[in-house]
């Protein structure tokens, strides 16, 4: 974890030096990296960290997204070079310690979206002289796992933008549906070394059609935030069914699919069924799940932006 949390420290000290230089793609990229990795930690808990440390990863994804919307728009999401200056200290803590989000007023990431401009308050940071890990009260309107953490229609788009949107249909097992406790897809691209390039997304939980189906059910549509002309043909699209073990406490994944870049077209597809663990970097042969013929089905639809 301290590894994780120095290499976080230092990428997050390097962007913040670039945006004070004005350097400002050097910055927005900086931030997007770690707003990506920050955002698939909040939804994964790969670390396994406790509720609190997890909250404060989220709000991290937040706060950075708000800087890049700001350099590359030059809007004012009242985050500013500021706000990022009142982040150094947390970074010397996060992941390892129980320290508080410095900045006020941020939802994590994945979870409740942006909050609109005029319903934030003037700063993020406190200018009063109130300590510098003052606690903020919870908010128990905030939705549960079981809501998913899907992030719709991207923004911003442009002339000529191919986005893509898949509908999760079903997911087939051997066993019979009936075995998984609060079944989920996740969604993730991936590069070639199978670093994320987009933040992870998670259906709610899913549902058994019937009580001898072998099928978990999802209908769920899920956007790709990246327009496919931004990735390279090394990309691919991962899909992990994940469920929770009561036994571990702890949510599993069970088995996996991906498609790659020249599979990506309109209509239905059927993704064959790997067992875990998940080869992010496909330098190996992945090894199916089953002999049966279950499979991940899915609904593409690709669209081009016109105007």
């Amino acid at each position: 974890m301290e590894d994780t949390r120095a290499r976080w420290d230092r990428a997050f000290v390097e962007a913040v030096d670039f945006d004070t230089w004005g350097q400002v793609e050097e910055a927005t990229e900086g931030y997007q990296r770690l707003q990506v990795a920050a955002a698939a930690e909040y939804v994964e808990n790969v670390l396994q960290l406790s509720m609190n440390r997890r909250d404060g990863i989220g709000k991290l994804a937040t706060a950075l997204k708000l800087r890049v919307q700001e350099l590359q728009n030059s809007t004012d999401n009242r985050v500013g070079l500021k706000g990022m200056k009142a982040l150094k200290p947390y970074m010397k803590e996060i992941i390892v310690s129980d320290a508080l989000f410095p900045l006020r007023g941020l939802d994590p990431e994945a979870v409740l979206g942006i909050v609109p401009v005029e319903e934030r308050p003037d700063t993020f940071y406190d200018q009063q002289q109130q300590p510098e890990w003052e606690r903020e009260e919870e908010d128990e309107s905030k939705p549960g796992p079981s809501t998913g953490n899907l992030r719709g229609r991207p923004p911003n788009l442009k002339k000529g933008d191919r986005i893509l949107c898949v509908f999760v249909d079903k997911w087939g097992f051997k066993e019979g549906a009936s075995t998984f406790k609060e079944p989920q897809v996740s969604m993730s691209v991936r590069d070639q070394d199978g670093e994320l390039v987009e933040a992870v997304q998670e259906t709610p939980y899913g549902r058994r059609i019937s009580s001898s189906s072998n099928y978990v059910q999802f209908e769920t549509e899920m956007y790709v935030q990246t327009s496919l002309n931004k990735l390279g043909n090394s990309c691919a699209i991962f899909f992990e069914f994940k469920h929770y073990k009561a036994d571990k406490k702890k949510k599993s994944c069970k088995c996996y699919c991906f498609m790659e870049m020249d599979e990506v077209r309109a209509g239905p597809v059927t993704l064959e069924v790997y067992k875990k663990p998940t080869i992010y970097k496909r330098n190996k042969k992945p090894v199916l799940l089953s002999v049966k013929p279950f499979y991940l089905h899915l609904h593409l639809t690709v669209e081009t932006i016109n105007e």
